[in-house]
C-alpha cells in the first residue's frame, strides 16, 4: 500500500472489498429478503421488528357484564289513611238505636270525657285554669242535653249542643304561656341574660336572690319556688347550684310546665359549668337552652 495514500481511503477500500467478498459467498439458491411493507397509518407499531399489527388484546378477567333491563314502574298503592282524633261523644253512638238510648249513649261518653280531664289534672298535664274551663264546658253540655230530653225524650236537639270543637280552643287558651325568662348569677347577683316582653325590677327580684344565695350555700341546694302576681300572672324561680331561672308565666303553670323548665335550669348549669364555676361570665360564650320556648 502507497505510503502517501490516506488512511482513510484504505479503510474505505477494505470495507467495500470485504463487502464484495460476503455477497459473493452467499449461497445462490437462498431466496433474498423480502424488504418491510410499508407501515400503514391506522394500524398500531408493534414492539417486534418487522410486525406492523396491533397486539392482540388481552382478555378481560372479569365475566361480561349483562345489560342491566328497567323493572317495570309498580302500580301506586293507596296511602294510609290519616289517624282519626279523639271520637265525639256523637261518633260512638249507635245510628240503629232508639233516639233515647243514642241520647244515653251520648251522655255517657261525655261523662268518660269529664273523667278524663280529672285524670289529666291529677298528672300535671294541664293547669287549673285548663281544668275548669274544659270541666265547666262538658257539665253545660251534659246539663242542657238532661233538660232537653227532660222536656222532651224523642228530641233531637241534643245532638247540636254535644258538637265539638270548643275544648281544644279552651285548652290552648288557658294553657299558661312564658312571658319573660331571665338568669340572674347568685354569687354576682347580676342578670346574665333576660328575654321576653315582661321584665321584673332589679329591686324586686334582689330581696329573693339574696335568700336563695344564702340557702344555697347552707344545703347546697334550694327547691323550686313561685308566687302569683296582682295580674293573674305567676312568677317562677328556680335555683340551681350558680344560677337561677326567673320565669313569668300568662296564667298559672301545671306541673309538667314546671317540670321541663327545672330539667332546662339543670342543662344550662351542665352545659355552662367551667365558666360558672369560674365566675367568669361571658354572656356571648354561654349556651340558652331556654331559647327554644320563644323561637317559632
Amino acid at each position: 500500500m502507497d505510503p502517501n495514500t490516506p488512511l482513510e481511503n484504505s479503510d474505505e477500500q477494505s470495507l467495500i472489498q470485504r463487502a464484495i467478498k460476503a455477497g459473493q459467498s452467499q449461497p445462490p439458491n437462498e431466496p433474498p429478503i423480502e424488504p418491510m411493507s410499508p407501515i400503514q397509518t391506522s394500524s398500531r407499531v408493534s414492539p417486534v421488528p418487522g410486525y406492523n399489527t396491533s397486539p392482540v388484546r388481552p382478555e378481560d378477567p372479569e365475566p361480561q357484564r349483562q345489560p342491566v333491563k328497567p323493572t317495570m314502574p309498580r302500580r301506586p298503592s293507596r296511602p294510609a289513611m290519616p289517624l282519626k282524633a279523639d271520637p265525639t261523644p256523637t261518633e260512638e253512638i249507635d245510628q240503629s238505636a232508639s233516639v233515647e238510648e243514642q241520647a244515653a249513649q251520648a251522655l255517657e261518653r261525655l261523662r268518660q270525657k269529664m273523667a278524663v280531664v280529672a285524670e289529666e289534672f291529677a298528672q300535671g298535664k294541664i293547669n287549673r285554669a285548663q281544668f275548669h274551663a274544659i270541666y265547666q264546658r262538658y257539665q253545660e253540655q251534659r246539663q242542657i242535653t238532661e233538660m232537653l230530653l227532660k222536656r222532651d225524650p224523642q228530641t233531637g236537639a241534643w245532638q247540636s249542643v254535644m258538637r265539638p270543637g270548643h275544648t281544644g280552643f279552651l285548652r290552648d287558651y288557658y294553657q299558661a304561656k312564658i312571658e319573660s325568662y331571665a338568669i340572674y348569677h347568685l354569687a354576682l347577683q347580676k342578670p346574665i341574660i333576660v328575654t321576653g316582653t315582661v321584665q321584673l325590677p332589679l329591686q324586686q327580684v334582689a330581696p329573693l336572690l339574696t335568700k336563695l344565695r344564702a340557702i344555697v350555700n347552707e344545703r347546697g341546694f334550694a327547691n323550686l319556688a313561685r308566687r302569683k302576681l296582682q295580674d293573674e300572672r305567676w312568677v317562677v324561680f328556680v335555683p340551681g347550684l350558680y344560677t337561677v331561672s326567673v320565669i313569668v308565666f300568662s296564667l298559672e303553670p301545671s306541673p309538667a310546665q314546671l317540670q321541663r323548665i327545672e330539667d332546662m335550669q339543670r342543662d344550662f348549669e351542665r352545659a355552662n359549668s367551667q365558666a360558672l364555676e369560674g365566675n367568669h361570665i361571658r354572656p356571648r360564650e354561654l349556651v340558652y337552652p331556654h331559647r327554644a320556648l320563644f323561637e317559632k
